[in-house]
């Protein structure tokens, strides 16, 4: 019988792996509740994970938030009336915790305790469920006469993820003894199923098996797991929020066990069946093993099969058919919700563009950093909620004058360059970290100009590259602006150098393309150039990977002002005659002396993002359905 009976409750991380299964699975189980999916869509999150008839029922609502924004989270809270929390969210990304420990315990500690806080502010939960993981214990041994590893077992974590979740039980206890919350854990064993992430090994090796590729074993492959599904996983779930004892911790795992150059054998033979195809053994790859590569985690799970009777019922070859399943299935994806700043602008306009094509929802903020108060532009965040900030604030003209030259007339545009420039971006990220936002500042590269280490046709600044042109007030205050970025970049945000932005809407004054085809003299210098819809594009995938640091977002190849026209009249409109100012006169070399011309190093944006076309690729392409 039922101990504790929910009623309203909150998931948190209900859109990534385990906890959109166990939503799926618990909104049947509990079938007069309500539910409510707390979710920061950090990496894999996705929220089509949660079946369709889930989504569209008037039982289940989506904030997405992270649990550290107290004041939204108090206001879900009491608004409703929630009772039971499972509280799923956490940075749990291998690579991620290792190469960046400080962020594992922004999330999962940090986070943690201002989550419980408000929780505690609120006062009136019945059951609050923490979801923890057998990597807290550590390694077990590999022999056959090797027991589990009880819940009073001593706690010994051999990898960063494992410590950030003994510091979260720990503070989980704390809160249960000195303040009441009615705490009780779950230490979760390896978990396989639909919707898991492609680092992980189940469906990176599905993924490999379809495409009969070679299978990258990290060191001898002898490493053991145990593979619990998914849905076995969520039964336990449910038993311990109604059955389990408040204070205790529960074991939820398996005792089958298989090591993962079996684990291939059985994934390729699967993938095989259901593709109707003769099957083929794998071929393997030995890679370097990763550093705390853990041999094998077993657990013992007695307790929750006397105290809850609970323990695992789906055989792997079933479990594995169904994840099967799933991976071969054509999905689409949501996986962020973004709220843009400057949005009416002439990037922001485009940005909407290629986020109303993706489907990504999207709200334009009604404040304006610098100009609307840091309260005022933190509580429209708090209430239209989301995941992601892109700031496209800034100023480059004014009433009465198109260009950056507006930004001379003295003391009154010092003070708009500086606000609009500089203090509305630094006011954004920091309140965009404070609430647990990405934050992604679309910045511009008109603070580099050529010079002896970066000549024509030379090395380009690259993302490290301090700025090199102080010939403007805008370049000034714009260069100021990209060296503060280097604080934020240590937390989730992008510093996104954008230059001489092109799209190929001839009738947008502001854009670049509308400009030159009607000049009659073009430079020849080859420049970098950022075509919006290739750069946007890149951006928005990186902004979903939650990537963060510096960013030269322009196409590969620079191309001259002159040979953009030249590609333009070849393709589009061949009445149109301009002329070139070349590089090596005295026109081109004053021009030079005065503006921020430069070319950017591509490296990092070509690696991250490596369909990007280059510059002349796109041009002509573009230019030719125009034609068309």
């Amino acid at each position: 019988e039922m101990a504790h009976s929910p009623k309203n409750v909150i998931v948190t991380g209900a859109c990534g792996f385990i906890g959109s299964n166990f939503m799926n699975y618990i909104f049947r189980a509990w079938p007069t509740c309500n539910f409510v999916n707390v979710d920061k869509l950090i990496l894999n999150s996705d929220t089509q994970y949660v079946d369709e008839e889930v989504r569209s029922s008037p039982r289940y609502k989506l904030e997405l938030c992270d649990i550290k924004n107290e004041q939204k989270m108090l206001k879900i809270l009491e608004e409703n009336e929630i009772d039971t929390i499972i509280h799923f969210a956490a940075d749990c990304t291998s690579t991620r915790c290792y190469e960046d420990t400080t962020e594992a315990v922004e999330n999962n500690v940090v986070a943690f305790v201002a989550f419980l806080e408000t929780v505690r502010t609120y006062g009136k939960l019945k059951r609050f469920l923490h979801i923890s993981t057998d990597e807290v214990y550590g390694d077990s041994g590999l022999g056959a006469d090797e027991t589990g590893k009880k819940e009073t077992e001593l706690l010994l974590p051999g990898n960063p993820y494992a410590a950030t979740k003994i510091c979260g039980e720990a503070y989980a206890q704390v809160y249960r003894l000195a303040y009441g919350l009615p705490i009780v854990i779950a230490r979760i064993n390896n978990i396989y199923g639909p919707n898991q992430w492609d680092v992980k090994v189940v469906p990176r090796f599905i993924e490999i098996a379809k495409a009969r590729g070679n299978f990258t074993i990290q060191g001898s492959g002898k490493q053991l797991r145990s593979w619990l599904f998914v849905d076995d996983a969520a039964r336990g779930i449910q038993a311990i929020a109604e059955k389990g004892e408040l204070g205790e911790v529960y074991n939820l795992g398996t005792y089958f066990e298989m090591n993962v150059a079996d684990l291939a054998h059985s994934v390729q033979k699967e993938v095989d069946a259901q593709l109707g195809r003769e099957h083929q053994p794998p071929n393997f790859i030995s890679i370097p093993d990763r550093p705390y590569n853990d041999l094998r985690y077993l657990i013992d799970i007695s307790k929750a099969d006397e105290k809850l009777g609970w323990k695992p019922e789906i055989p792997f070859e079933e479990g594995l058919r169904r994840t099967v399943v799933s991976a071969l299935r054509e999905k689409t994806h949501v996986q962020m919700g973004v709220v843009i700043f400057g949005g009416r602008g002439y990037v922001g306009q485009e940005l909407q563009k290629i986020l109303s094509a993706r489907k990504i929802p999207f709200h334009l903020a009604a404040t304006k950093p610098g100009t609307s108060t840091d309260e005022e532009v933190e509580k429209e965040l708090v209430q239209l909620g989301g995941t992601h900030v892109v700031c496209c604030t800034g100023r480059t003209h004014g009433a009465g004058c198109n260009t950056i030259e507006y930004l001379e007339g003295g003391p009154a545009r010092t003070n708009e360059n500086v606000r609009d420039n500089m203090y509305s971006v630094n006011s954004l990220a920091q309140i965009s970290r404070r609430l647990g936002f990405h934050h992604t500042y679309i910045g511009t590269a008109y603070i580099f100009a050529f010079d002896e280490k970066h000549p024509v046709g030379g090395q380009g600044f690259r993302e490290q590259d301090l700025p090199s042109f102080f010939g403007s007030s805008y370049s000034v205050v714009k260069g100021f602006t990209d060296r503060q970025m280097e604080f934020y970049n240590r937390w989730e945000n992008i510093n996104a150098r954008i230059t001489l932005p092109l799209t190929f809407d001839t009738t947008q004054p502001r854009n670049l393309l509308t400009k030159i085809v009607n000049y009659k003299e073009l430079l020849g210098l080859p420049v970098s150039l950022s075509i919006l819809t290739d750069c946007l594009a890149a951006l928005v995938d990186l902004m979903a990977q939650r990537y963060q640091g510096n960013l030269n977002l322009v196409n590969p190849g620079p191309l001259s002002l002159y040979e953009i026209v030249k590609l333009y009249k070849e393709h589009v409109d061949p009445s149109i005659e301009p002329t070139e100012i070349a590089v090596d006169s005295d026109r081109c070399k004053e021009i030079l002396a005065t503006k921020g011309n430069c070319a950017l190093d591509t490296t990092l944006i070509e690696k991250l993002c490596p369909s990007i076309p280059s510059t002349r690729d796109s041009l002509i392409t573009q230019f030719k359905q125009m034609k068309a």
